[in-house]
């Protein structure tokens, strides 16, 4: 959830990144941009996610 807020910050006052790409396109009418922002954050929020998992299980297990 964090790497989302970071990103919802970047809409509102960056000049680069992930979310600054994604509002740009959308103000450009350009939607492979702005697809391929979503994804490319989708799949980021995914990684941390399992990352997250990997370590809280080793963790817990001990």
């Amino acid at each position: 959830m964090t790497i989302i807020g970071v990103i919802m910050g970047e809409f509102l006052v960056s000049k680069e990144g992930i979310g600054y790409l994604i509002m740009y396109g959308s103000q450009v009418f350009n939607l492979n941009l702005v697809i391929s922002g979503t994804i490319i954050l989708c799949i980021v929020a995914a990684f941390m996610y399992y990352v997250i998992l990997f370590i809280e299980k080793k963790l817990i297990k001990n």
